[in-house]
């Protein structure tokens, strides 16, 4: 199932043009039960401000605040620098390899923010956070930003009507 998974996305990326390196190495988070209520502020951007229950998040890297004149990788997460980074995020190329974009609504399998958070090798860069900072993210973590750009990636709180949990999630299945 992770070779066939692989395929498909290397499939993706041949055919967006990119020429880099398939996605590999995913967490599964299969078992994981699938969250079908999800507030962007308390539960992803929580993620990004303090992802490890230490006051570690994304946006100690992804931030203009500490004086850097740019975050890592181009990418500002930090909700003191910008009114949310939720606009630095959806449908927004990155930075680094613009034919790729952050957060695709309605699939995490083509949004950048997942493959970077839940896979090894992901098209381009490593596994965020970078050198597994502060214990790095937990599986339930990964699952959470799937079902959030699963469904549909909302600033407020997903009530589509999810896809159900006999879906398969993630790039392992």
């Amino acid at each position: 199932m992770v070779a066939l998974a692989c395929a498909l996305i290397a499939v993706f990326f041949v055919d967006s043009g990119f020429a880099g390196v398939p996605v590999g190495g995913c967490t599964s988070i299969a078992s994981i039960p699938v969250t079908k209520f999800i507030q962007y502020g308390a539960a992803i951007q929580t993620i990004f401000i303090n992802y490890s229950g230490i006051g570690a998040g994304c946006a100690d890297c992804h931030t203009t605040s500490m004086g850097t004149v740019f975050p890592a990788g181009g990418l500002d997460l930090d909700p003191v620098d910008s009114p949310s980074p939720y606009v630095n995020l959806i449908n927004m190329p990155s930075f680094d390899a613009p034919e790729l974009t952050y957060v695709v609504p309605g699939h995490p399998e083509q949004s950048l923010l997942f493959q970077k958070a839940n896979c090894d090798t992901p098209p381009i860069g490593t596994r965020m956070p970078f050198n597994n900072y502060a214990g790095g993210l937990s599986v339930e973590q990964q699952a959470l930003i799937y079902d959030w750009i699963a469904a549909g990636a909302p600033v407020g709180t997903t009530d589509a009507i999810f896809r159900g949990t006999f879906d398969t999630r993630g790039f392992d299945q």
